[in-house]
């Protein structure tokens, strides 16, 4: 972990070093600054998406890629390599577009992502207030009337119906009740100071 960090922090430290030369000697830095940046960002989203297997990462990193091959036309344009017309001005703004295209369906994404989670608690909810509405239960042999209007062991009823498990052991009344007076128990009792 220790020499991860230290190849990180190697890393980040010659990557702004580089971005500082960069800045400061070569003419447009801005553009050259904002191309680097984007396909690194461009480079992490993939490797993120393929050591996760997340191909909705795959969104950023298109996105990523689309922004810096824009800066790209940009600065052959304002460097003279190409003119600028009608064709050169529609193809710069088509990543943009392309970009807008991908955010929109992203958005849409995560709002579906959220109505989901939305729809989920509402049921747990609703759960939850069943669980706190009166339960119809047997005097005697304490089973519970289910919504299907079936005798249900108290303990399945609240498995299936909560996050709940149940372990079992004896309370010290029902332990005297069914072991009171053999040896080994009261000897038990006296180890456990009770």
């Amino acid at each position: 972990m220790e020499c991860s960090l230290k190849k990180i922090s190697c890393l980040v430290a010659a990557f702004v070093s580089a971005m500082i030369v960069v800045w400061f000697f070569v003419p447009k830095p801005e553009l050259v600054v904002s191309i680097i940046v984007r396909m690194l960002a461009f480079g992490v989203a993939v490797f993120v998406s393929v050591k996760y297997r997340e191909w909705k990462v795959l969104f950023l990193a298109a996105m990523f890629l689309l922004m810096a091959l824009r800066q790209v036309l940009t600065l052959l344009i304002w460097t003279g390599v190409m003119d600028r017309n009608v064709m050169t001005s529609a193809l710069s703004e088509l990543p943009g577009f392309i970009v807008t295209i991908l955010s929109l369906v992203s958005i849409i994404y995560i709002g579906l992502l959220l109505s989901g989670k939305v729809k989920l608690i509402e049921m747990q909810e609703n759960n939850i207030r069943t669980l706190n509405s009166l339960l119809p239960i047997c005097s005697n042999c304490r089973r519970i009337k289910n919504d299907e209007g079936y005798w249900q062991e108290l303990e399945a009823y609240i498995e299936a119906n909560t996050d709940s498990q149940f372990s079992h052991g004896l309370c010290r009344e029902c332990s005297d009740e069914l072991y009171g007076g053999q040896p080994w128990y009261e000897k038990s009792k006296k180890r456990r100071g009770w």
